[in-house]
C-alpha cells in the first residue's frame, strides 16, 4: 500500500537560504530512489522560512529506506541548526 508523507518544516530565524539549500539538495537523490513516486518541495508564501514536502512511496519499507541514505542522515546532521519546528506525518490512502 503507498505511503503519503507530509514534512513541515520552519526555519530558525536567519536561516531561511541555508534550510532552503539543504531542502533543494534532498530532491533530486531522493526522486532517484526506488519506490519514490512523488516527491515535491514548497515554499510557504506567507509565512517566510516555512517549508513543505509531501512525498508519496510505494511501500513504507522504500520511505523506511530512503531515511537511511546518505543524504538524509546528512541532512539530519544540520537538522538542529537550521530548524527551529518540524513535523512529519505518515498518512496511508483510504480512499
Amino acid at each position: 500500500m503507498p505511503l503519503t508523507i507530509v514534512a513541515q518544516f520552519q526555519a530558525h530565524e536567519g536561516q531561511t537560504d541555508a534550510l532552503r539549500e539543504s531542502l533543494r539538495a534532498l530532491v533530486a537523490p531522493t526522486r532517484a530512489e526506488d519506490g519514490c513516486e512523488i516527491y515535491e518541495l514548497h515554499e510557504s508564501v506567507e509565512t517566510p522560512g516555512f517549508f513543505h514536502f509531501h512525498e508519496i512511496w510505494t511501500t513504507r519499507a522504500h520511505w523506511d529506506a530512503h531515511m537511511k541514505t546518505a543524504h538524509i542522515e546528512s541532512f539530519g546532521q544540520k537538522q538542529d541548526t537550521l530548524v527551529a519546528s518540524g513535523v512529519i506525518q505518515q498518512l496511508e490512502r483510504i480512499v
